[in-house]
């Protein structure tokens, strides 16, 4: 695998027939639909990579280079729904077992994070898991992500009210 003409390569990251084709390459691989545009655009900067990188060949035909490509995007996204799958079951059954001093609204946060920690954040995914999950203090939470301890706690506070928001509306607390 090397690097494609400059001018190919530019006219892989536009043409519409491949970007249908990967987008289709995606989908037999089992991404949902409303991901497959992510998908795509992982693919273009796999082959910008590729272009970039130093002392890189042409690549001898780069459809198929894109297909083989678009089909490691698809296990990739597989490994991680997998990765995130067991994440969520480690953190329910830790839940599960926790002391009963904890309220049961903060359990239904809990379980409500680990079923949908898509719609956090990664650094809202991190310091939430850091604070309720390894109990860990404001101060060390700060200090493993360097950043101030007053924007720990405002950004717990605005993520834990927007949980509270969404189980509210979704009619579970």
């Amino acid at each position: 695998m090397g690097k494609p003409a400059d001018g190919e390569a530019a006219a892989l990251l536009t043409d519409a027939a491949t970007a249908s084709r990967v987008r289709g390459i995606l989908a037999l691989g089992g991404v949902p639909w409303d991901q497959l545009d992510d998908g795509l655009q992982h693919v273009r900067l796999k082959l910008l990579e590729a272009r970039a990188a130093p002392g890189a060949q042409d690549i001898r035909d780069p459809r198929a280079w894109l297909a083989v490509v678009a089909s490691r995007v698809a296990c990739d996204w597989h490994r991680g729904r997998a990765h995130d799958e067991a994440l969520r079951e480690r953190l329910v059954s830790r839940w599960a077992r926790r002391p009963p001093d904890v309220s049961e609204e903060h359990r239904v946060l809990a379980i409500a994070v680990a079923g949908e920690p898509d719609s956090l954040s990664l650094l809202q995914r991190q310091m939430v898991s850091l604070r309720f999950y390894a109990d860990l203090p404001v101060s060390t939470i700060a200090e493993l992500l360097e950043i101030p301890e007053g924007t720990v706690k405002s950004r717990l506070h605005s993520t834990v009210a927007a949980l509270r928001r969404r189980l509210q509306e979704k009619e579970v607390i």
